[in-house]
């Protein structure tokens, strides 16, 4: 029975009472889709003549538009009109069913027939209509991969994998966006694929101070964008919400900081360096903040540029509590801190003034420090320390006021007072105006400033490298030498019958020239590694003569104690080459104010003199 009909579906409970077949026997062919439409909801529906018009994005999406489909179909008994057999088949849609897919299932039982590509068709259209979808609109390549299939299926005689195809689509929506802010200064990972994110901006951990540079991208509002409509394979319109507008209104920033808008955001850019301060909805930079105390309850750990030319006042001013706690890290230009440093805390800056005390799991890394009292480990340019105890300071030059045990190494060491077991090591200059105890190391090593540049250590790698050689050429010399003398009188010998039979005019045994080749070819491999040998123990010489000549600063480097001395103090110049230590212990009220290095004729000595 062949009928018009708006879905078959609907339709196949009259049509089986009018066959008189069980609805569980009745199936169906499409025969023939019409398209309607109208955009003018006071016009009357449409025919398309060709369908084509609907894969324009622009009419499809038209909010008037309205689309209607109706079929004319060929109802069956499938017990007397049985069909091919086709492979299993499902049908799948995205979100909004904008996107339609057919997978055909692998299957080694199917058949290729000369309908088997109408048959399959069909099957998809039928799934189609039943869960809703307008069918035949929008296919694009969909029956052409149909017929690539079909085309497999012929040759190969099985479908081998499943093969997904892309029925129709439709049009998504474009969401609309609603505005938001983005606050990069409160951001610790640094994005370094983000240009506006200028290099070196760096923050704090937990949020309550945020340090930027000057050029920093510190927040960006993104403006709201409105989103467009889509259209599904069902014909209805997928609208969209519009967007929210919550942030651009409520920011308010002060000369320092520029607003740069264009048309889709608004970027705030910091015109100095310093810590963005905000108060409500208000922003600003400032270059000095003065907190209470750093610590994880009330701030965190903060951390900016160096270069930022940024000032931290810590003001906790209790002795028994700390400025910068436990674990903290402060990193920014200048910290000024009144009260104590913390276990485990840490502070970079240009300048470090701490007013308390340091603890001794503590660091400090910085160009200038001025420390109450050090107990912690220290590294800067120039240290002035009013009281050591016990800490570590690795600096170019030091100024301590009072020495009661710890560890300085300095290219200049200026001490007021010196207690006991101290380790005290420079390259040029060692002072001290009182000396208080006793088993303190004064050591003059100048390696140190020798090697800035590295020129030390490669000079060391260099000579161990060659050292290493000449222990094994040597040998390999030696074992030729002892081949050579073992094979001498042979080759001679041989060289005597080769000149006879030149003589005689005979040609010589390829034994001979081989042997006598092999001879000649040992002696210039022995001469090669002599030459060797000679150039390595030059090149070995002149690098220890230059570690000689750089370290020769060392005859200008002086310890100079202008107190008394009391015993057991040791004084040691440590030389680079030869490698070896040239030491002297102190005597109880000794009087020698000024300590040097002396080249003698027995080697090195050190020299004693009361002149400063």
């Amino acid at each position: 029975m062949v009928e018009d009909s708006k879905n078959p579906y609907q339709d196949i409970d009259a049509v089986s009472k009018s066959m008189g077949v069980p609805p569980e026997y009745l199936d169906f062919d499409i025969l023939e889709i019409f398209t309607s439409y109208k955009n003018n909801q006071q016009a009357e529906f449409a025919l398309a003549e060709d369908v084509s018009i609907f894969d324009d994005d622009e009419f499809f999406l038209d909010e008037n538009l309205s689309i209607m489909q109706s079929y004319k179909v060929k109802f069956y008994d499938t017990r007397e009109d049985i069909r091919p057999y086709l492979p299993k088949i499902t049908l799948g849609a995205n979100k909004y069913s904008t996107k339609v897919v057919a997978t055909i299932k692998e299957d080694t039982s199917v058949k290729y027939t000369p309908t088997f590509e109408k048959e399959l068709i069909n099957t998809i259209y039928k799934k189609m209509l039943k869960a809703g979808f307008l069918i035949d609109l929008r296919c694009k390549d969909f029956k052409k991969r149909v017929s690539r299939l079909t085309s497999i299926l012929r040759i190969n005689e099985m479908i081998e994998k499943s093969e997904t195809i892309v029925v129709a689509t439709g049009i998504d929506p474009v969401l609309s966006m609603d505005g938001k802010l983005l606050v990069y200064y409160k951001n610790n990972n640094d994005d370094s694929n983000n240009d506006d994110k200028k290099k070196g901006r760096r923050d704090i951990d937990r949020g309550f101070l945020s340090g930027v540079i000057e050029g920093d991208l510190i927040m960006e509002y993104i403006k709201p964008t409105i989103g467009s409509c889509g259209r599904s394979l069902k014909g209805d319109i997928i609208p969209v919400e519009a967007p929210k507008n919550t942030e651009e209104n409520q920011i308010i920033v002060s000369q320092n900081i520029k607003a740069e808008e264009s048309e889709d955001h608004i970027k705030y850019i910091a015109l100095k360096s310093g810590y963005v301060i905000e108060e409500g909805n208000k922003y600003d930079i400032k270059e000095e903040i003065d907190v209470g105390s750093v610590n994880l309850k009330s701030t965190g750990s903060i951390t900016t540029s160096l270069d930022s030319d940024v000032k931290i006042n810590i003001k906790e001013s209790d002795y028994l509590s700390d400025a910068i706690g436990s674990g903290m890290k402060v990193e920014t230009s200048e910290v000024r801190a009144i009260g104590n440093v913390a276990k485990d805390a840490v502070i970079k800056a240009k300048s470090v003034v701490i007013e308390g005390n340091t603890h001794a799991q503590s660091k400090i890394y910085t160009q200038d420090a001025n420390i109450s009292l050090h107990m912690g480990y220290l590294e800067c340019d120039e240290a002035h320390i009013d009281r050591l105890e016990g800490g570590k300071i690795k600096a170019k030059k030091a100024y301590i006021g009072c020495v009661l045990g710890g560890d300085i190494e300095a290219d200049e060491i200026y001490i007021k007072t010196l207690h006991s077991n101290s380790v005290i090591r420079a390259s040029t200059l060692i002072s001290i105006d009182e000396l208080k105890g006793d088993n303190n190391r004064l050591i003059v090593d100048v390696s140190s400033i020798l090697d800035q540049n590295g020129e030390v250590t490669k000079h060391h790698k260099k000579i161990q490298a060659l050292e290493d050689e000449l222990k094994v050429l040597p040998k390999d010399l030696e074992y030729k030498k002892n081949v050579i003398e073992s094979n001498k009188n042979s080759i001679n010998m041989i060289k005597n019958r080769l000149l006879e039979m030149r003589q005689e005019g005979i040609t010589p045994p390829a034994a001979f020239l081989n042997k006598l080749k092999d001879f000649q070819g040992l002696v210039a491999d022995y001469n090669q590694i002599l030459k060797r040998i000679n150039s390595k123990q030059i090149e070995l010489a002149t690098l220890k003569d230059e570690l000689i000549s750089m370290e020769s600063i060392i005859f200008d480097a002086k310890i100079i104690n202008r107190d008394r001395w009391t015993e057991l103090n040791e004084i040691k110049f440590k030389l680079i080459e030869p490698p070896i230590d040239i030491s002297y212990s102190t005597k109880e009220n000794e009087i020698a104010r000024v300590m040097t290095l002396k080249a003698c004729i027995n080697g090195y000595e050190i020299k004693r003199s009361n002149e400063l």
